[in-house]
């Protein structure tokens, strides 16, 4: 939350702003999941701009990242693991019946993300351990702070793991 005050002596504007620790991903009812990760600034490459030599899973999570900091959550269902994605598909067809069928609600509107650090850069992203099925791609901020993804791969795509609760 960003909060003005005006300074009495120049009579203007000074911007506080609380970093916030971590990101969620809100789903509706019961189905709420708490990643803790630090979304990566608007400086990490996307897709476009990452390096042909990056390991496909840091390409993946270098998306994701970038997907979460600027909130687009069409990417971020494309990123995530199947069963995620199920589920969310799930949620929209149960949302859409309790609303009488008056709209469909697609799963990407299932998808909510809060509490992103808007200062948290990605200074170093790493492949720290693959397989052909699983990965796991390390991402360090510039202020040190690392945090780990999980990926699984998918019928030849990296896919980010989200934990999910019971159903």
């Amino acid at each position: 939350m960003s909060e003005a005050n005006e300074t009495p002596a120049t009579g203007s504007l000074e911007r506080h702003t609380a970093p916030k620790p971590e990101w969620r991903l809100v789903l509706p009812g019961a189905l709420k999941m708490l990643v803790s990760f630090m979304a990566a600034a608007a400086v990490v490459s996307a897709t476009p701009g990452c390096r042909a030599e990056e390991p496909e899973p840091v390409v993946a999570a270098k998306r994701f990242a970038v997907a979460i900091k600027r909130g687009d959550v069409q990417t971020l269902l494309e990123l995530v693991e199947a069963p995620v994605a199920e589920r969310l598909a799930s949620a929209a067809a149960r949302a859409s019946d309790q609303v009488g069928g008056r709209r469909n609600i697609e799963p990407h509107e299932m998808l909510q993300i809060v509490d992103v650090d808007p200062t948290f850069q990605v200074a170093k992203a790493e492949l720290v351990e693959s397989d052909a099925q699983t990965a796991t791609v390390r991402l360090t901020g510039a202020d040190g702070k690392t945090h780990d993804l999980g990926l699984v791969n998918e019928d030849g795509q990296w896919h980010v793991v989200v934990p999910l609760p019971p159903p």
